[in-house]
């Protein structure tokens, strides 16, 4: 029995939506990169990071805010994001991503934060 060809059988389509996901779960992996959309800091500061992502024929461009800890080279930063989410989410959505755009939103120096938890 012969199978039909793969675009004979149907297509799949990611959303944004998932690769705006991938993208901002691969964001948080970055030792730098804090995440302040959990516990008190989402009170006081932006839920970083955040993602948005156009995909569009297979391929994706993609915009990601983070909150980098103090004092790690943004630039260093921002290069580390950028090659992270590229990777992932080509490995696990299948998505080439064409641009991934870092800002760096915020600036977190964790020993003053921890200081005004105590």
């Amino acid at each position: 029995m012969a199978t039909a060809p793969a675009a004979d059988r149907g297509r799949t389509v990611i959303a944004d939506k998932v690769v705006e996901r991938v993208a901002s779960i691969a964001t948080s992996e970055i030792e730098a990169v804090i995440d302040t959309r959990t516990g008190w800091t989402k009170l006081v500061r932006k839920g970083l990071p955040h993602a948005e992502a156009v995909v569009a024929g297979g391929t994706s461009r993609i915009t990601v805010e983070v909150a980098a800890t103090w004092p790690t080279p943004l630039a260093q930063v921002a290069a580390q994001v950028r090659e992270h989410v590229s990777r992932q989410v080509s490995d696990i959505t299948g998505v080439t991503v064409t641009r991934v755009d870092v800002t760096v939103a915020d600036v977190v120096h964790l020993e003053a934060t921890e200081a005004r938890v105590h």
